[in-house]
């Protein structure tokens, strides 16, 4: 399987998902392609449980909504890379910080 993909500068990568039950999920590896992250919450609003089809290409944050993250710039992502965790009954981004 080939994971990498040439990236727009402004989109950060899903590095792990640690969310076992998203469709998307495999052995902790997101296969969305791209992901949007919430507005007031930092809730990953890819996730599902529903069949979907699985993406090989390196996933990254296409739309960040979250204003009062340290890493947004007008909707776009700016760390790193991103980790996907568990937050209740739903996906969240872990490496939001407020800003």
């Amino acid at each position: 399987m080939d994971m990498e993909r040439i990236m727009v500068e402004s989109e950060s990568p899903v590095l792990t998902c640690m969310v076992l039950d998203c469709s998307y999920n495999t052995e902790e590896i997101c296969h969305a392609g791209h992901i949007t992250v919430g507005d007031d919450h930092p809730r990953c609003d890819t996730y599902t449980t529903k069949s979907v089809s699985l993406d090989d290409a390196m996933p990254c944050v296409s739309k960040c909504m979250v204003t009062h993250c340290y890493f947004n710039r007008e909707m776009d992502c700016h760390a790193s890379g991103i980790t996907v965790g568990g937050h209740v009954d739903h996906a969240d981004c872990m490496t939001s910080r407020q800003s």
